[in-house]
């Protein structure tokens, strides 16, 4: 095929492809081999489509078994429907669109954003089963009237390998495919030397797969933040306090409530982007200890080599856990540590007493007993991080906390691109934002959100300034890459001493059946000392095991 303007993308589960288009032919798609696009997916037809290419595009469904979708439309078997470029064609678990470039210099082109975004989540999914590393670069030009300038430039300056898109006017994205942190540092220090001069200034900032985000909207928002405010943002918006709009998020709240002043550790879980880190400053913001600054610890960005030194110090030095004695510390995706690193906090914690007083509130996406089962977790930690736990529910189960969230998001993205007013969200768009599941929860609604400010030049935020594709396409689902299960409901709330007593009890049955009814080395995995576990057995009405003879 002799390459057109067009592009047809093919993307399905662990894979993608990119095919030139003619300026006009017949594309045959299916999983022969016979086929111009062959596709390896048990769900589609031998024969399933054809792609009519001309000025215009169309498409045929040649009767396959389980149909062809344009959006959230299915297709009527022989019969040949326009497509528009842009618009997602789902066969089986694979999705395919049509793309024009944009711009061209050379074989060159420079990509739509929904397009990015695919590769993103794509590039995810790939370093998450096979370990490897990728990074984001966000660039912003100013002024906006340089675009053409900075456009040319920018696809001079990059290898063919790497994908770039244009996120709104002024600003663009950069997929370095392959690339870690050191070499996508390389990569913004000659942009900002290439893409300035006297008529153009240029912000640039990258994020790196995993250190700074293992999905797309992580490393998104973390591109951005960087290149337009400088710095990182508090990605759960901690500082300007929770959105509690749901009967489940206030319940989960009156329980922080309860249990914020006393110094038991808390596990927070839930999926990527709930605002779990909202929650664990609520935790702190409440205890006695809020004259005391929480300190954040990253696990996920702290290299193994440091980890260790960074917590517990090293030559002298104190470390970030003893450095904050006497206030809260936030470990945040704690499933990150190694096991050696967690050993040494297993023996932290055991010391804890009166003159450290250390409050940990451990963060994690993962399914941490799954961690533990799989040996990827010491279950002596879980049992001493575990004091109770707290499940924030993902965004799609508290609907009622969308449009106010919108509000706060307008409203932060308005202040920082230094606009006079403040558009509003027309019931269109709302509606568009009320239907979506929200893979990528609250941030992605912020990232989405900001994005539409960005394009919007009037008092009306509509459908046109969201990414209608992704937000009406049937086949979007939550993620599930490395995200707990479906939060459970929360139970109806009781007094926090008998939640306490409740969870204490089954940890001493777990302990002791780890062990094999040995006291001694149950109370070592529990973290106290024998007399307390003999003590606890009598409260609780537990027999004591036999000694066996």
């Amino acid at each position: 095929m002799a390459g057109g303007r067009r592009t047809l993308q093919v993307l399905g589960e662990g894979f993608h492809a990119s095919y030139p288009l003619a300026a006009t032919g017949r594309l045959t798609i299916g999983r022969s081999s016979e086929n111009l696009v062959p596709i390896d997916d048990p769900e589609i037809s031998r024969h399933h489509l054809v792609l009519h290419v001309a000025e215009a595009l169309s498409l045929e469904d040649l009767g396959s078994s389980n149909g062809s979708w344009v959006g959230d439309r299915k297709l009527e078997p022989r019969s040949v429907t326009t497509l528009l470029p842009g618009d997602p064609i789902r066969i089986g678990s694979t999705t395919l669109m049509v793309l024009e470039r944009v711009v061209e210099s050379g074989s060159r082109r420079l990509w739509n954003y929904d397009y990015l975004e695919a590769r993103i989540e794509e590039e995810c999914r790939r370093c998450s089963r096979h370990p490897g590393s990728f990074a984001l670069v966000h660039i912003v030009c100013q002024p906006k009237t340089a675009a053409a300038v900075v456009e040319r430039r920018l696809v001079a300056l990059l290898p063919d390998l790497d994908v770039v898109a244009r996120y709104v006017p002024g600003e663009y994205q950069v997929l370095l495919i392959g690339a870690d942190e050191a070499q996508a540092d390389a990569v913004v220090k000659r942009l900002v030397a290439g893409l300035a001069d006297d008529r153009v200034r240029v912000r640039v900032a990258a994020a790196a797969y995993p250190i700074d985000g293992t999905t797309c909207d992580e490393l998104v928002t973390r591109a951005a933040s960087r290149a337009v405010d400088g710095e990182i943002e508090d990605d759960d918006d901690g500082d300007a306090g929770p959105v509690i709009a749901d009967a489940s998020t206030r319940e989960l709240y009156r329980l922080a409530e309860r249990i914020a002043p006393s110094r038991i550790h808390v596990l927070v879980v839930g999926e990527t982007g709930v605002g779990k880190e909202v929650l664990a400053e609520e935790l702190h913001r409440r205890s006695g200890r809020a004259d005391r600054p929480m300190r954040r610890i990253d696990c996920a960005a702290l290299p193994a080599d440091r980890a260790a030194t960074v917590l517990f110090g090293g030559d002298g030095t104190e470390g970030a856990l003893v450095a904050s004695r006497g206030g809260t510390v936030l470990l945040d995706e704690v499933c990150a540590l190694g096991l050696d690193v967690q050993a040494r906090l297993v023996g932290l914690l055991d010391a804890n007493d009166a003159s450290l007083d250390l409050r940990i509130v451990a963060i994690t996406n993962r399914d941490i007993e799954a961690a533990v089962a799989d040996g990827e977790f010491r279950e002596d930690l879980y049992f001493r991080l575990d004091g109770i736990t707290l499940t924030v529910p993902p965004l799609r189960r508290r609907p009622a906390e969308i449009e106010p969230l919108c509000e706060r998001f307008v409203a932060e993205a308005v202040r920082f691109a230094g606009r006079a007013e403040t558009p509003m969200l027309s019931r269109d768009a709302l509606a568009l934002l009320y239907g979506y599941p929200w893979p990528g929860n609250v941030r992605e609604l912020r990232n989405t959100v900001r994005r539409a400010v960005l394009l919007c030049d009037g008092d009306e935020i509509t459908p046109a300034h969201l990414p209608a594709e992704k937000l009406t396409a049937t086949f979007a689902t939550p993620s599930q890459e490395r995200s707990l299960p479906p939060a459970e409901p929360l139970p109806p709330l009781r007094e926090v001493r008998e939640h306490f007593q409740e969870a204490e009890r089954t940890r001493i049955i777990a302990a002791l059946d780890r062990v094999q009814g040995n006291q001694t080395e149950a109370a070592k995995l529990l973290g106290i000392a024998r007399r307390t576990l003999i003590k606890r057995l009598d409260a609780y009405g537990l027999p004591r095991p036999r000694k066996k003879i």
